[in-house]
């Protein structure tokens, strides 16, 4: 592994690609980000049991636990978080809609957030800058 002053890394990560859940049940998976979460579907291979999203800057991905997916799904092993606009009224319809709420929204300085469930148990962050923005800002702060 380089030091993190190291000019010459090891591997070069360029960014994000995709993010990814394992789901037990890519149909459940597909309605719940499509239809509950508002998300555009850009691909749907049903017979890989996998799943894209468009989720700018990047791509969320969903994909059934098969050899290719050697992910536990519901392990928490990933997450993610999805920008949203208004974080309250959000969190009141999905939970009145049945959507399980793992942790109840929160505030800081910066955000409020909440963590909901998927249908295989995942637990989703969606998230409310105070600011107003979304998505990575360059340069970080």
């Amino acid at each position: 592994m380089a030091d993190a002053d190291d000019s010459t890394p090891q591997t070069h990560c360029k960014g994000t690609d995709f993010v990814f859940y394992t789901v037990d049940d890519i149909e459940a998976g597909v309605q719940f980000y499509r239809d509950t979460l508002g998300l555009s579907l850009e691909l749907h291979n049903e017979e890989m049991g996998w799943a894209e999203f468009a989720a700018p800057p990047t791509t969320f991905a969903i994909g059934e636990e098969n050899d290719r997916m050697p992910f536990t799904p519901g392990a928490d092993s990933a997450g993610i978080a999805f920008a949203v606009d208004d974080l309250k009224a959000t969190a009141e319809r999905l939970r009145d809609d049945g959507v399980p709420v793992r942790m109840e929204p929160v505030e800081s300085q910066v955000c409020q957030m909440v963590v909901i469930e998927d249908p295989a148990g995942n637990g989703v962050v969606l998230h409310e800058r105070n600011d107003g923005t979304h998505g990575r800002r360059d340069p970080f702060p």
